[in-house]
């Protein structure tokens, strides 16, 4: 008998989460795939936990590709559906699932938010590039490292082939790389820092590295301190809003 209810609770536990679970579906995220989400549980305007995401072509029932994240994190928009495609380097908007050519093959690849894991607090992602070899999406470590140690998603430059990601110490210290994306793996190219950390000095030093025929090319400037205090404040200020949305 006592197995018997044992058995009848674990069932209801089960059934209950199964139940609790939100699902959402984005016809708009993907040019070419329909994204089905299922996720363990929603508050307000945040959904997060254990989520499955079902990629579907256009026109098509069967799903062409199933992700089981351990998390993710989705934000609500007005209408209390999952915002797609929106990016901001401060601010409350930025999607659950982004759809780009990360690494610049002609093919959509997807990268989808796994919590708040950046620097300061902000959104992380998991990147997954296309294999035209294996047919679907594949997590690519290093991108996804780009996109969860920085100040939020990376961005994209189809023109120039470049993805860029920005972070920053404390008020005064700004740092912007630039990467090329070969066999699928960032390779560093730039480098520019400002750096007006140094309290007793009026001048903010402004550092350029840029990789030149395999050999680092670096060059320093000073500026009027002001400029960059003014941004890094308008910054912080934006920073911080972000901030209080987590508290």
């Amino acid at each position: 008998m006592k197995k018997i209810f044992l058995l009848i609770s674990l069932l209801l536990i089960i059934t209950a989460s199964i139940f609790a679970q939100e699902t959402f579906l984005l016809k708009n995220a993907s040019k070419n795939f329909d994204v089905k989400i299922k996720i363990a549980e929603c508050e307000d305007n945040i959904c997060q936990g254990k989520a499955t995401v079902y990629l579907t072509k256009k026109n098509q029932t069967t799903p062409f590709q199933t992700i089981q994240l351990p998390n993710m994190y989705l934000e609500l928009g007005k209408d209390k559906e999952p915002t797609a495609n929106l990016v901001e380097l401060y601010g409350e908007n930025n999607s659950g699932v982004i759809s780009d050519d990360y690494n610049f093959d002609g093919a959509e690849d997807f990268a989808l938010r796994n919590g708040n894991n950046g620097a300061y607090g902000g959104p992380s992602y998991e990147v997954l590039l296309f294999s035209k070899a294996k047919n679907n999406f594949v997590k690519n470590a290093e991108l996804t490292k780009l996109a969860g140690e920085n100040l939020g998603m990376f961005t994209v430059d189809k023109q120039k082939k470049i993805i860029e990601t920005f972070n920053k110490d404390g008020c005064c210290y700004h740092k912007t790389t630039r990467y090329q994306v070969i066999n699928n793996r960032p390779k560093k190219v730039y480098v520019f820092t400002e750096d007006a950390s140094t309290a007793a000095s009026e001048k903010v030093i402004l550092t350029t590295e840029t990789l030149v025929h395999g050999r680092w090319k670096k060059t320093v400037k000073y500026a009027k301190r002001k400029g960059l205090l003014q941004r890094a404040i308008k910054k912080t200020t934006q920073l911080n809003h972000l901030l209080k949305l987590f508290d």
